[in-house]
């Protein structure tokens, strides 16, 4: 039997991590990142998971950014073989749970591009609650030329339910 010590930094470290996790009624945004495309392309997508601390569903509509004229959350349909993008008006985040953003599948659009966009620069955007509550997301550019990133390598964001600050 081996018995491992811990130092007191590696305490530390330990306690503040656990501080740092999900407390109740917070809806977290993590791996977040926008996907770079040539200069030349008007539009580009945003991709991140939301999850849902709360002990009731969440609407999440699209919000603003400083990147884009505008934003709209989308889906993907299938209808006679063919696959198309739907604009969706909200998605709903389960109770204590997790709606994902993904490559063909739900995702945010970031709609007539104020700026060009490259690889390695980073993105302002928000998300509303039906509420009103508005969550500020920080998310890196990752070019299409590059794969997606893996869980846990991007941004993530925190609110509570009394946050309702948000970009201008």
């Amino acid at each position: 039997m081996s018995c491992k010590w811990m130092s007191v930094g590696g305490l530390a470290a330990l306690l503040f991590s656990a501080v740092l996790q999900a407390q109740p009624d917070q809806i977290t945004v993590e791996n977040a990142y926008v996907r770079g495309l040539p200069p030349s392309q008007r539009n580009t997508a945003a991709f991140f998971s939301v999850h849902n601390h709360r002990g009731q569903e969440v609407r999440i509509v699209a919000g603003d950014s400083d990147a884009a004229e505008r934003l709209e959350i989308h889906g993907h349909q299938h209808r006679n073989g063919m696959m198309s993008m739907q604009r969706e008006d909200a998605v709903t985040a389960p109770a204590n749970g997790e709606f994902v953003f993904a490559p063909g599948a739900y995702h945010l659009m970031l709609i007539n591009l104020t700026r060009p966009l490259a690889d390695g620069d980073r993105v302002k955007f928000t998300l509303k609650t039906a509420e009103g509550e508005i969550l500020a997301i920080d998310a890196p550019v990752i070019s299409v030329l590059k794969p997606a990133p893996s869980a846990n390598t991007t941004s993530s964001s925190t609110m509570s339910p009394t946050e309702h600050t948000g970009m201008h």
